[in-house]
């Protein structure tokens, strides 16, 4: 049987000076730094950029800006049903991607209709629904609105927990409906 302490102690052990660095702030930048190489790990082994290599440098290059492009938007997607969580590709993309869809055309009106093949496909549902429903908001009130707008619409939304109320950029009044709810 498990000690009932088993994987809730972690030990830090630095050579940097404790008045010039308290104990709380060192493990703050430690967690920060895994962080920050943990998007290298989930790229290299879940997203493929360690797997495509070869003698010539361009197609390298493209191959790890397409990774690194799809990772970005993939993260993006994952934040406008989630803002507050970090959604790793191994888990979210079998999650939301496994779905068999069909486009059903009646009286003029087009729909998608997704069967989920997961077992938890009533959260996963509810998920892709509130991504829809969010978009939807979006297109109603920036149809007009510029290419510019839009993505700073968007982009702040999506990352409305960091921002502090904030906004990435001038955005129109309307904006300030879509962003408070």
């Amino acid at each position: 049987m498990p000690a009932p302490w088993a994987g809730k102690i972690a030990v830090l052990v630095t050579s940097l000076d404790a008045l010039a660095y308290p104990a709380v702030a060192i493990a703050r930048l430690y967690r920060e730094r895994a962080d920050a190489e943990n998007v290298y790990d989930e790229l290299k082994n879940q997203w493929g950029w360690a797997g495509y290599t070869t003698q010539k440098l361009a197609p390298c290059r493209l191959m790890a800006n397409l990774i690194a492009l799809l990772y970005n938007w993939w993260h993006l997607y994952a934040r406008l049903y989630d803002g507050e969580h970090h959604r790793e590709a191994i888990t979210s993309r079998p999650a939301l991607l496994n779905g068999v869809g069909r486009l059903i055309a009646h009286r003029g009106q087009r729909t998608v209709k997704v069967s989920l093949q997961h077992e938890k496909s009533g959260l996963i549902a509810q998920a892709i629904t509130a991504v829809s429903n969010t978009l939807q908001r979006f297109n109603a009130i920036a149809e007009r609105w510029t290419i510019e707008q839009r993505w700073t619409l968007l982009l702040t939304h999506i990352f409305r927990r960091w921002l502090g109320g904030k906004w990435l950029g001038e955005l129109p009044p309307q904006a300030a409906l879509f962003l408070s709810g």
